[in-house]
């Protein structure tokens, strides 16, 4: 069980880990300055992390939501009940927020 907790933590830490990669990545790009070299070390973090997402989103969110997922990416799960849902589902998307949106060069990732 402690295991299985251990594994958790360490599968939503990295998604959150490569959540910061991705938005910085994405925002060097959006000032106009991601170059070659970063691009080819950049988008493999890319592709992990959207791995990742969809990993976490198809197990730990299932469980966190009691709900078979709509989508494929935790970020789109949590915009919906964020937006659309009541109750408890909405409180737990709303709880990430600070741990998404300022991240975002956007200011509103969820």
């Amino acid at each position: 069980m402690i295991t299985l907790i251990a594994l958790v933590f360490a599968a939503s830490y990295a998604l959150w880990i490569f959540y910061l990669a991705v938005m910085n990545l994405k925002r060097v790009r959006d000032m106009g300055k991601l170059g070659t070299l970063s691009k080819v070390f950049g988008y493999p973090v890319l592709l992990v992390g959207y791995a990742l997402d969809v990993l976490v989103n198809v197990t730990l969110m299932t469980v966190l939501f009691l709900e078979i997922p709509r989508e494929t990416t935790v970020t789109a799960r949590l915009k919906r009940h964020n937006r659309t849902g009541l109750g408890w589902r909405q409180r737990l998307a709303a709880w990430f927020e600070p741990l998404i949106d300022p991240y975002d060069p956007s200011g509103d990732h969820i």
